[in-house]
């Protein structure tokens, strides 16, 4: 039988949660068109013996790849190059998807040729009952089902990883590759697409179930801290991206992208921040913002976040209080 969706669920140290994750593809009605890539990215713990269960129960559904670690990435590379599904969607294995939006999602699938598909999701707060929806629509006055001209909506909505699901064929054809080894790649995986999309079908329904506040995802700020290396590196390869592209895409994509990466920069920024003021952090964030005033005005411009208006606004001679108010407000 023909796939309709192949997720992608990349797993890592993952025993706790991976279950739940798996458990969530068992609906009862529309399985056999999915097709389940379970990515072992050199995991440590027992997860790759949990995976292996589902294979043995559903061979015709979950397969079980795994590989050295060479982080989300690599995962998500291997993929979209196995993947059979007319459509391809990346499930992280600490996260899950909500049985009956699945179900809608395939039935949509089903029925469309639009190179995306973008659901809304909930965000689920760790050993809680707590839940926050993402967006309350993409744009105002959205028809649920109906397939937009993407360059003519673009300037209204921002679609994140966990919302889109997107064409196979798309993503293989025009090669799109993620950075390995490195954190911060979901930005890639939703940006690198973007040219080549011409349609787009919303759903209303919360499909995706995204887990935050465990201690080790790379959104914590310790964690930013850490890997603020890696964090610039994939910064630096979206504006080469943007680079690239500035002479092959119409405005309406450019100011998308723009405002994609701006949104990038924003973290880098809250990176910088984070750190107990010092002259070599005002130094980095000062030379960031110039580089992007002299060379990439579309992303100056497209900045929102009030940290970075604020230090403009005084010249950056408010960055040890902007330091400080950040540093409190996340109890560092």
């Amino acid at each position: 039988m023909e796939k309709i969706l192949t997720i992608a669920v990349p797993m890592y140290n993952v025993e706790h949660y991976i279950r739940q994750c798996l458990d969530s593809f068992l609906i009862d009605d529309g399985i056999e068109v999915l097709e389940v890539l379970i990515i072992n990215d050199g995991t440590l713990d027992s997860s790759a013996q949990i995976a292996q269960e589902y294979v043995d129960r559903y061979p015709s559904v979950y397969r079980l790849i795994s590989k050295k670690n060479g982080g989300h990435g690599s995962a998500v590379n291997l993929g979209i190059s196995e993947a059979k599904g007319k459509y391809f969607k990346v499930v992280d294995g600490d996260d899950w998807l909500d049985p009956a939006g699945l179900k809608k999602l395939i039935c949509t699938l089903s029925n469309s040729n639009s190179d995306i598909v973008a659901s809304n999701y909930y965000w689920v707060f760790d050993g809680t009952n707590k839940m926050k929806k993402e967006i309350d629509q993409p744009f105002r006055g959205v028809e649920y089902g109906k397939e937009y001209k993407f360059i003519y909506i673009c300037n209204d909505l921002y679609i994140k990883m966990h919302s889109m699901t997107i064409r196979t064929q798309l993503l293989q054809e025009y090669h799109v590759c993620l950075d390995e080894n490195c954190f911060y790649v979901d930005t890639e995986y939703i940006i690198y697409p973007i040219p080549y999309v011409k349609t787009v079908t919303f759903l209303e329904e919360c499909v995706y179930r995204y887990r935050v506040g465990l201690s080790e995802q790379s959104v914590n700020i310790y964690k930013m801290q850490d890997r603020c290396e890696q964090h610039e590196h994939v910064l630096n390869q979206l504006i080469h991206f943007y680079e690239m592209r500035k002479s092959q895409d119409p405005q309406p994509i450019l100011k998308y992208l723009e405002r994609g990466i701006a949104r990038m920069v924003s973290s880098q920024v809250k990176i910088y921040l984070s750190y107990p003021a010092s002259t070599v952090y005002r130094k980095k964030i000062r030379e960031l913002d110039q580089k992007l005033y002299s060379d990439y005005p579309g992303i100056y411009s497209a900045m929102q976040n009030r940290f970075v208006w604020l230090l403009r606004f005084s010249g950056y001679r408010l960055y040890p209080i902007a330091s400080y108010i950040l540093r409190i407000k996340n109890n560092i």
